[in-house]
């Protein structure tokens, strides 16, 4: 079974619930100095976290297994209502003074009461399990733009928002408007089910506007479990997955750009002595088409890989419920999503922020390098031009 939380990963066990204990109905278990204000108001002192090996098991919080988090929803922070009228107040007031959502800063969006849940939360993404899931937070009212600078402003307490595509967007929403998912288009426009992947960015969040009326089921797996079964049952593809792919940048790229990247990506790497977690499985499969080789090892490794990830054992599954907000640590977990159906007149719709946390001791690689490298804080401090070297 799962190992869940451990000693030395600053919990002496599971951090205590908050608020929601209702029903579960998943059916498997910069340098902006704002933010780092934000990261001393909330006492985010370091964790005392020893460096890891490659090759050897990884033995802490962030390797789990579905069975850690049971349908019940016991593990899920709810916000009760002083929080919600805090949120909502700081976001009338962000309001009257004329400040742009996606420029919302914990500065100028102080949230005292809700401190400490952020905080908690923060510590779950950042050093726990990495991910961790809101309930109750105010969708409802008729005031849209209220809500989506309440997500934002709420949301800055774990990152600054970062854009998210060559069209501009800070803030996204998830939602079918007929596109495929293919070579020269992202899925979170379809309501396809989208393969295990992760995003550009230390966190993904998501907020439930609006489920859908059959499955779009949110599925999450931790990058380290998968890692630490490939080290123990097929230690043959380790060196072929630390070396890394190319990876194809679709429609997000300048016009004349290649479209392939020019440099590998490792799957699993270790950057500072902690582990991070690359994987696009299509990405890497398109760049056949541009003449790239994939060699049969390294299909093996790939095949392995994903053997592995879509172990179900190994995930834990969630409906999203109107208010929900779900938090991920791109670098450790993996997220996927079931295909689902929209009812007449009430489609499924998500809003996606992607929040770049300067305060987290983990970064490398991944979807902001491919797409949007002047935006990647990994390309500017010269993380790629290492892994080009």
């Amino acid at each position: 079974g799962g190992r869940g939380w451990r000693a030395g990963n600053g919990s002496a066990g599971r951090p205590a619930v908050v608020g929601d204990t209702s029903g579960g109905d998943c059916q498997n278990a910069g340098s902006d100095p704002t933010h780092r204000e934000a990261r001393t108001m909330h006492a985010r002192a370091p964790q005392d976290t020893a460096a890891l090996v490659p090759g050897r098991p990884i033995d802490d919080a962030t390797v789990w297994r579905g069975a850690d988090f049971p349908d019940d929803r016991s593990w899920v922070h709810g916000l009760d209502g002083a929080m919600v009228a805090e949120i909502l107040d700081a976001a009338r007031a962000a309001a009257a003074r004329g400040i742009a959502a996606k420029d919302v800063t914990p500065a100028r969006f102080p949230l005292p009461l809700t401190s400490k849940l952020i905080d908690r939360v923060w510590r779950e993404v950042e050093h726990g399990p990495g991910f961790a899931l809101l309930s109750g937070f105010p969708v409802d009212g008729g005031d849209e733009d209220l809500v989506r600078l309440a997500y934002c402003g709420l949301g800055s307490h774990f990152g600054r928002i970062t854009v998210q595509n060559r069209d501009g967007e800070y803030l996204l929403e998830v939602t079918d408007k007929g596109k495929g998912y293919d070579r020269q288009s992202r899925g979170y426009h379809s309501t396809a089910h989208l393969d295990f992947h992760n995003d550009g960015t230390n966190t993904v969040t998501l907020l439930c506007m609006e489920p859908a009326a059959e499955g779009g089921q949110s599925m999450l797996v931790s990058g380290p479990a998968v890692y630490n079964a490939i080290v123990r049952e097929a230690p043959q593809h380790l060196a072929a997955l630390h070396r890394g792919f190319h990876h194809h940048r679709r429609d997000q790229r300048e016009p004349g750009e290649a479209p392939v990247t020019p440099y590998r990506t490792p799957v699993f790497g270790f950057y500072g002595g902690l582990f991070h977690l690359a994987w696009a499985g299509p990405s890497i499969r398109f760049c056949e088409d541009e003449g790239v080789t994939i060699t049969d090892a390294e299909k093996a490794a790939l095949a392995c890989f994903e053997s592995v990830v879509e172990r179900p054992e190994l995930r834990v599954c969630m409906e999203l419920r109107r208010g929900d907000l779900q938090l991920v640590n791109n670098f450790l977990v993996l997220h996927a999503r079931t295909a689902y159906r929209d009812a007449p007149g009430a489609r499924r719709r998500l809003l996606r922020l992607w929040l770049d946390d300067e305060s987290s001791a983990r970064l490398g690689p991944g979807k902001m390098d491919w797409y949007l490298p002047q935006h990647s804080r990994f390309t500017r401090t010269g993380g790629i031009a290492r892994l080009s070297a």
